[in-house]
């Protein structure tokens, strides 16, 4: 498969899906967490509380690993991507602008709990008045497709959010 090929299916994935788990660890103890994302090329926009666990613990190791997958009745229809990389809070004006608008279009419904503090409880109104946006800033992709046989996968580099070197077949 050429970096372009696997560049698109990777893109198509993601743009099917919705959620990501996110994984993080410090010292010794390893964490996972479920977040919708956007896409910002292969990199992907998500929030969360600054004082979620994961974010305190990205906060002191920004070092990640993020899977994308649906649900598989048969593990001969598995697929779904492995992501390496770093995350970071979203900063800047322009930045956030950018990242918003792209969460906003692939959430809209979250327009509502950022626009509209009346439409939902005070509970919640709250929570989302402390949530921050965060980039997970992709490194590697691995793509899994076990039509292709059990395990098969390829891995690409990424840097800025595009495709780069090689594909590697694992």
């Amino acid at each position: 498969m050429t970096r372009e090929e696997l560049e698109r299916k990777t893109v198509e994935f993601m743009d099917s899906c919705t959620t990501m788990t996110l994984a993080c660890s410090l010292e010794d103890t390893p964490w996972a967490a479920a977040v919708y994302y956007a896409r910002q090329g292969l990199d992907l926009i998500f929030f969360s509380s600054p004082r979620s666990r994961h974010a305190t613990v990205l906060a002191s190791n920004p070092t990640a690993a993020a899977t994308v997958h649906g649900e598989y009745a048969r593990w001969q229809d598995i697929r779904g991507l492995q992501l390496e990389g770093t995350v970071q809070p979203i900063r800047g004006a322009m930045a956030l602008a950018r990242a918003t608008a792209t969460y906003l279009k692939r959430h809209p419904f979250v327009k509502e709990f950022l626009t509209s503090p009346a439409a939902i409880s005070a509970e919640t109104a709250g929570k989302m008045s402390r949530v921050g946006l965060y980039l997970f800033r992709t490194r590697s992709v691995r793509y899994l497709d076990n039509s292709a046989g059990f395990g098969t996968r390829w891995k690409m580099e990424v840097k800025d959010g595009k495709a780069v070197g090689d594909v590697v077949l694992e």
